[in-house]
């Protein structure tokens, strides 16, 4: 998989919100982006200070400009004044001059995580990518304020992916994901990262003479992963003529068939293999809830029901059991039974927006519209996520 080097992630949550960190208004005197710098500033200086805030909450940066020169004329090293001249340069991407203000700043204050952060970032834009790595490296530790810290680190990552430092780049976007795990530019370098560090094992694998089934095992998976199920499926059948007692091979087998085709041939090799995986491993729920689906496109709602209750009684948690049953009881008019199957299913996969759509239907059927209306926003909330990611996932593909 090719990515063009050189490249800036641009996020569309990040340096739109950077001129709003400039300021916060608070009774008396406004804070500023960056700290004092340890000695009280004269009146005449306050003055200045409150004239660019206003300025800049007017979206008037030109005077907020002339306000911090007026200060650095009375005070040639007031950091505060050094730093926001760097800020505004940098929202209007004059980078050389945001970089000479923010170098400034930092000689006089290196502490000035924020800074540093943003200096960081003009390196970059400026195609200093050793020196951007640097600061961005220093200062991402240090940063709490959540578009900076997610711009810096998506840019942080980017460089360590360029540079092949795949396991950096990784510890990165993990951090990154557990502080924004639905942004969908966190998820798409994450995914970039993940599959070159798939790519890297399998590579591991065959040159230690890895085991063979296991190797195309691992092969399968990041064919699926990668969309190209029909050499997917190949690699799973080799996995299986080499160890044909993996349940668990033959459990994704039957699950790449489905996603390839649900005509009757495609049904009855992936039910073979939902089969197989069960005599090799009785309670493997998911192949009872699989052949379940199986049976309701064929229309045999009985046959479905028992592989759901087995799937059920294999783990009671099962969601995709619990959901299952819930479509056939509401398809057989027992909504209130299914609704406590449907909220049982969402308590396991709280994310699946099919789950959410069901229960808000069983609730409208029932004439709890609150409840319903609840369901149907969490429901549009999900499918809109989804919907990003996938297409952050079909824009990722290598072309086939």
């Amino acid at each position: 998989m090719h990515f063009p080097s050189n490249k800036i992630m641009t996020n569309r949550f990040a340096v739109r919100g950077i001129l709003g960190l400039l300021v916060a208004c608070g009774a008396g005197l406004p804070v500023l982006l960056y700290g004092q710098a340890g000695r009280p500033d004269s009146a005449e200086i306050k003055n200045y200070l409150r004239e660019a805030v206003q300025a800049l909450q007017a979206n008037e940066p030109a005077v907020a400009i002339r306000a911090y020169q007026a200060i650095l004329k009375i005070d040639p090293k007031n950091v505060d004044a050094l730093a926001n001249l760097g800020s505004v340069a940098f929202v209007q991407k004059d980078w050389e001059g945001a970089a000479q203000q923010f170098h400034k700043a930092l000689k006089l204050q290196p502490s000035l995580w924020k800074a540093q952060a943003l200096l960081g970032l003009c390196e970059l834009h400026l195609g200093h990518n050793p020196e951007a790595m640097k600061l961005l490296s220093e200062s991402f530790p240090h940063l709490d304020e959540p578009k900076l810290r997610l711009e810096a680190g998506i840019q942080l990552a980017e460089i360590l992916y360029q540079d092949g430092e795949l396991a950096k780049a990784n510890a990165i976007v993990g951090e990154l994901r557990n502080l924004y795990p639905e942004n969908v530019a966190v998820l798409y370098a994450a995914y970039r990262i993940y599959s070159d560090q798939t790519f890297q094992v399998i590579n591991s694998m065959a040159l230690v003479g890895s085991d063979p089934a296991q190797l195309h095992l691992a092969l399968a998976e990041h064919l699926v992963n990668e969309g190209h199920l029909e050499d997917a499926i190949a690699e799973y059948r080799k996995a299986i003529e080499r160890n044909p007692n993996m349940a668990g091979t033959h459990y994704e087998l039957g699950e790449a068939l489905l996603q390839e085709s649900h005509m009757e041939a495609g049904l009855t090799s992936a039910q073979q293999e939902f089969e197989r995986a069960l005599v090799l491993n009785p309670t493997e729920a998911r192949a009872e809830c699989e052949l379940g689906k199986i049976d309701l496109w064929r229309a045999n709602p009985s046959s479905a029901y028992d592989h759901y209750v087995r799937a059920q009684k294999l783990n009671p948690s099962s969601s995709c059991a619990n959901l299952g049953l819930a479509e056939l009881l509401t398809d057989a008019g027992k909504t209130q039974q299914a609704i406590s199957l449907l909220q049982a299913a969402a308590q396991s996969d709280p994310y699946d927006p099919d789950i959410r759509h069901r229960l808000a239907n069983a609730y409208r059927e029932l004439g709890l519209k609150e409840d319903a209306d609840r369901e149907m926003k969490a429901f549009q909330e999900l499918r809109t996520v989804h919907d990003s990611l996938r297409r952050v996932y079909e824009q990722a593909l290598p072309s086939k």
